[in-house]
């Protein structure tokens, strides 16, 4: 109860009658009694009705509110704190230009099918694909609260996306003309350890020291470093279930060399560093760090690589779109050409099916490929 004895959203207006009021994902509702008694009666049975989707009048809320009400409470604390970053950059930059002053009651199936379409035809699959997504998703949620009658994007179609250039390994000659050209580089080791083991780079950045069994000869994935924005630099959980997994490293091998001089390299650093060695809080037990203990970022060594890949082309060694990702597409080739089991390969990625691994890492070197049709004719 209020100091002046009205409950909570009930005032008393000048001419006598009461008022009701309150606010419910960004809309405000209100209505006036004549009588306090009616006026209660109405305020719990409207608060009721709109809470439980049960409001059908269709409400003056424009789309942005709606989404930011959407992602506070129906859909960002479903999802991981680096998914919600990507769900509100997609809208930032692509959807709320095009939707965010509308009102959703406004919103034509046909002004979705044009945006998606338009999407669908600039933009790969991925992002795209997430638009279409959202908007489908939140619109739906409104119209299980009755905030508009009927989702409009029911009577669109899903475009035809733009199929993604299929993401492919460099040979292993330009591969290794790709690491001798790193030598000297303080991220050589990160590169070096995604070759040899096929970690993705926030499973690299994220390793820390607990997870690295020299004696067992394992690595434990359990970590991946991720930046957002409002955030900074955090330790979360991998991508997904199966991204947590053990990978071998025999003794002695080059993997096994690589940490083991990368653990005598860091004792070194700390020790030369003295009290200006200050990891984060949280990551001062990163495997893989700047002279005073920090963690890398993934947006520098992307940058690292593309100033590397534009050296090689000018100097006569094209390697493409070669990317950080493209050391672990190099590694699976290299296991494949190997003859390692594909359902080993898998566990050893991190893929959830074992379809996934071979649609993405199943297309050997074109050398290969040839070298064993040359065979296959020698014995027919």
């Amino acid at each position: 109860m209020k100091s002046n004895g009205l409950p909570t959203g009930i005032t008393l207006r000048k001419d006598g009658r009461y008022m009701w009021r309150f606010k419910y994902a960004g809309v405000e509702y209100s209505g006036y009694s004549q009588k306090l008694g009616d006026c209660k009666k109405v305020l719990t049975a409207k608060r009721y009705e709109v809470e439980h989707g049960i409001y059908s009048k269709e409400q003056q809320i424009t789309f942005d509110a709606w989404f930011t009400e959407w992602m506070g409470t129906y859909r960002g604390n479903t999802v991981k704190d680096s998914t919600a970053n990507l769900y509100w950059n997609t809208y930032n930059r692509y959807i709320k230009p095009e939707f965010g002053k509308k009102q959703l009651k406004s919103l034509k199936p046909e002004q979705i099918q044009k945006f998606t379409n338009r999407m669908a035809g600039k933009y790969s699959e991925t992002v795209a694909g997430q638009a279409n997504y959202l908007l489908y998703d939140c619109l739906q949620q409104a119209a299980n609260l009755r905030i508009i009658a009927v989702n409009p994007m029911q009577n669109t179609v899903v475009p035809k996306f733009r199929e993604s250039e299929k993401k492919r390994a460099v040979s292993a000659e330009q591969e290794k003309i790709f690491l001798k050209a790193t030598e000297s580089s303080k991220y050589y080791p990160v590169y070096r350890m995604a070759s040899l083991s096929g970690m993705r780079i926030g499973e690299i950045l994220g390793l820390q020291w607990d997870c690295v069994s020299f004696d067992n000869e394992t690595i434990t994935v359990r970590r991946t470093m991720t930046y957002i924005s409002h955030r900074g630099l955090f330790l979360d959980t991998p991508k997904s279930k199966s991204s947590n997994r053990t990978i071998p490293m025999a003794k002695g091998g080059k993997l096994w060399t690589l940490l083991h001089e990368q653990a005598v390299k860091q004792k070194k650093q700390r020790m030369k560093a003295g009290e200006l060695w200050e990891p984060l809080e949280g990551m001062d037990n990163l495997v893989f760090t700047t002279e005073t203990g920090k963690p890398f970022y993934s947006v520098n060594i992307a940058s690292a690589i593309r100033v590397t890949v534009k050296r090689l082309k000018e100097s006569g060694t094209d390697l493409g779109n070669f990317t950080f990702h493209t050391l672990r597409h190099c590694f699976a080739t290299r296991c494949i050409e190997g003859g390692m089991n594909p359902k080993t390969l898998q566990s050893i990625l991190g893929h959830a099916t074992f379809a996934m691994t071979m649609d993405l890492y199943g297309d050997v070197m074109e050398n290969t490929r040839q070298e064993e049709m040359r065979a296959m004719n020698e014995a027919l």
